[in-house]
């Protein structure tokens, strides 16, 4: 083998290690109309304006994220079921070339699913937030267990790729072995869980909250249990202590994403947003227009981030700057033993 070819193999291999791309991931919320009203949705107020995106504009944003450099690109919402073009938008997003293609739902419209061939859907991502009705209902209204679980069924068996993603609080932490048995009957191939955050509606339910501690106890409790069951697990582990935070950097995590701009959420008036605990707060990254992206020049949300890599010789341990903006808010405290990262970064089991 020659030496350019040598290093050419070099250079390849590097560059699969690489976990953090700009504008890498986008998050595009199609329209914000949901048919329920969740208890934790982080989406607050954006559901009572209701926006949605035109298909026209829905392909220009598609297309200058491209340029950007966006490969994986998810659809949310709101509901991204009740956009009546999702199904013409979806073959759209593969024909402008993104290699992966997602969509957030909380599976109560299943028909307008199913008019998407499953080989253009890298994965149905379902919400389904406990082993029982009495906690999914709690959080997202009485009967939608059932409906959620019979549309599961019903994509499964059609040959769709489909995850679960299941919101942990304090009272279905402990239903998690529950829901991976129910995961391997269902035939689901990952479940990834989120740990319920202060934002949106969520902020009036903040007695259903996690303490550090208590997350930390969960998925160490999964990395034990794994073993069991056949789906994948992915969390974000939020917080760690710095002893097990070296085992994250070995698999891949790099610190705040958004010091990386590797993903950006883009809301249906535009508004752009790096990571997603800002959300209800005026610190956007920027905006998209028809010309393309326009930076925010007021205070902005990247100005935080980067300010974050000068605490320490290592960006990953002075901890997430979102956190710390948000315990100025009030939101819970990171202990002293701990260290917070980065919400958006998932481990894989």
């Amino acid at each position: 083998m020659s030496l350019q070819a040598t290093n050419q193999l070099i250079n390849d291999k590097d560059k699969s290690r690489i976990h953090y791309r700009t504008f890498h991931n986008i998050f595009l919320y199609i329209t914000e109309r949901c048919q329920l009203k969740c208890n934790h949705c982080y989406m607050g107020e954006r559901l009572k304006r209701g926006l949605s995106m035109t298909y026209d504009r829905i392909v220009n944003i598609m297309n200058h994220c491209r340029k950007l450099g966006a490969k994986y690109i998810t659809f949310v919402g709101g509901e991204p079921t009740l956009h009546p073009e999702l199904p013409d938008i979806v073959k759209c997003a593969r024909s402008i070339g993104y290699d992966k293609v997602y969509i957030d739902t909380n599976g109560l419209n299943v028909n307008k699913l199913m008019y998407i061939p499953p080989e253009e859907i890298s994965y149905i991502r379902v919400s389904l937030d406990g082993a029982m009705s009495a906690t999914h209902d709690k959080v997202r209204g009485n009967g939608t267990y059932e409906k959620t679980l019979n549309s599961i069924n019903q994509l499964v068996k059609a040959g769709y790729k489909v995850g679960i993603t299941c919101t942990i609080f304090n009272f279905n932490i402990r239903e998690a072995p529950n829901l991976l048995s129910l995961a391997d009957d269902l035939g689901i191939s990952l479940v990834n869980y989120h740990v319920f955050s202060e934002e949106g509606r969520g902020i009036k339910n903040s007695h259903w909250s996690l303490s550090p501690h208590d997350w930390i106890n969960f998925y160490q409790n999964l990395e034990k249990i794994k073993h069991n069951y056949k789906t994948s697990i992915w969390y974000p582990p939020t917080w760690a202590s710095p002893e097990k935070l070296d085992t994250y950097v070995d698999e891949g995590y790099q610190g705040c994403l958004g010091c990386h701009l590797d993903r950006l959420s883009i809301f249906p008036d535009g508004i752009c947003y790096i990571c997603s605990l800002l959300f209800d707060l005026p610190v956007n990254y920027g905006q998209i227009t028809d010309e393309g992206l326009i930076l925010n020049k007021n205070k902005n949300e990247f100005e935080m981030f980067t300010k974050a890599i000068f605490r320490s010789t290592e960006a990953w341990l002075s901890g997430c700057p979102a956190e710390k903006i948000l315990e100025k808010n009030g939101k819970m405290k990171t202990p002293n033993d701990l260290i917070s990262m980065c919400r958006c970064w998932k481990s894989q089991i």
